[in-house]
């Protein structure tokens, strides 16, 4: 134990992992060993603060615990791999694995011998050796199934990290950007739907996937502009993509519209990164007097500082041209008033500009009757709903007239309280 204190102390590249909460209560732990407790309550307090912090993150393993957290750190290494910029034969990577064996040994302590260690300390009390011998055992699980262990092989990590990124993009391929902090904030339950899913839009389901595989393969790419009717599945589209993608580098960002004007800091956070990020703008729309599609207008295309190419814009609209018009602004086109024609000409274009700088436009149309339901029998299928086809058809109608008109998204609202009121009836 004396040993490993003083390999602890040389951690540079992983010196984060030190801070860490449950990290740090076993290396306090392990001080008190060496130094000497000065009373049985403070080693046994020790030793049930490791136990505490690592249930606190919801993990009953130090072993496993700690190489988590290798994965998840962010450092010069780790961000190296990540770009790409990094082989095995590199100082940098030969200390990285010094770093990780020494972590591992860390990893692997044994609570048995901890136990003894303190029973040695304070083998003067029958009561002190019986609470000690009550301790839970944190690091149970310290060996996994062959195949799934710690690999500090470099070439595999190097591998590893330049597919899942580093830090909190290893984790995670959904998140919420906060403008106000300049922040990724990580979305823990992302919607789990699936290009499969998305019934009746081949044609636009193909076109989607196409222009994300160039841009994941380093080519030159599109920014999306998903237009039609609600509910017809655009927002969806966009979240399978990163479904699909997101084991191939692929992260999807979704920027509020509130904050538009910081996405010039955000490309900036994002630029030197090794993974591909998505910035996902849902329900596009600006009102006569907004601003902010000016900024947008510069991240497209126009602006001084060329996009990076790890970066593409995909957003979704009800409008077209997704500024509001009115027909105010034509009055002056015709007009012999100089000054209406100017104003009516330059608000125009700059409305239709901003729609025509996403590279494609991919329009969903709501379905007709037929299409409708067979998007219900699909839906119903999958379920394993089972119920007469003429009587789902007829619910399914009826829901759609009660509610949202003919949608992708009604049908599935409609498949919901299906499941549900069979399974009411079945009990």
């Amino acid at each position: 134990m004396n040993a490993l204190l003083t390999e602890l102390a040389s951690l540079s590249i992983y010196i984060n992992i030190t801070e860490d909460t449950a990290v740090k209560k076993i290396i306090k732990l392990l001080k008190l060993l060496r130094d000497g407790a000065d009373s049985a309550e403070e080693a046994i307090r020790a030793y049930s603060e490791v136990h505490a912090a690592l249930l606190s993150e919801n993990c009953r393993s130090l072993y496993r615990h700690i190489e988590d957290i290798t994965l998840r750190d962010e450092n010069i290494f780790t961000l190296s791999c990540e770009k790409g910029t990094i082989d095995a034969d590199d100082p940098l990577a030969k200390q990285a694995m010094v770093e990780l064996g020494i972590l591992k040994k860390l990893a692997g302590i044994s609570c048995a011998e901890i136990r003894n260690r303190m029973k040695e300390m304070f083998s003067c009390s029958e009561t002190v050796t019986r609470v000690i011998d009550s301790l839970p055992d944190w690091n149970i699980f310290c060996e996994k199934k062959p195949g799934t262990g710690w690999n500090i092989d470099p070439e595999s990590r190097i591998s590893w990290h330049r597919r899942n990124g580093a830090g909190l993009f290893c984790r995670h391929v959904f998140f919420i950007y906060d403008g106000a902090a300049n922040a990724l904030v990580p979305v823990k339950n992302p919607d789990p739907i699936t290009l499969d899913k998305l019934y009746l839009v081949d044609r636009q389901k193909e076109t989607a996937v196409k222009n994300t595989k160039i841009f994941l393969s380093g080519k030159t790419a599109n920014n999306i502009l998903f237009y039609g009717d609600r509910g017809t599945g655009k927002s969806s589209m966009v979240k399978a993509l990163a479904n699909e993608f997101g084991d191939k580098g692929l992260r999807l960002v979704e920027v509020p519209k509130r904050y538009l004007d910081r996405i010039p800091g955000l490309t900036s956070m994002l630029a030197g990164r090794g993974l591909r990020f998505i910035l996902f703008i849902d329900d596009l729309a600006f009102g006569n007097n907004e601003e902010e599609y000016t900024a947008l207008k510069a991240v497209l295309e126009g602006g001084i500082e060329h996009r990076p190419q790890n970066i593409l814009l995909y957003a979704t609209t009800n409008r077209r041209h997704i500024v509001k018009e009115r027909f105010s602004e034509r009055d002056g086109l015709y007009s012999d008033n100089p000054d209406d024609e100017i104003r009516a000409r330059d608000a125009m274009q700059e409305k239709l500009s901003l729609s025509d700088r996403f590279g494609i436009t991919i329009v969903f149309s709501s379905p007709v009757k037929k299409e409708y339901l067979q998007i219900v029998h699909k839906m119903a299928e999958e379920r394993n709903i089972t119920i007469d086809p003429e009587l789902l058809e007829q619910k399914a109608m009826q829901w759609e007239m009660a509610y949202n008109g003919m949608s992708p998204r009604t049908a599935r609202q409609f498949i919901d309280w299906l499941e549900g009121e069979l399974a009411l009836g079945s009990r």
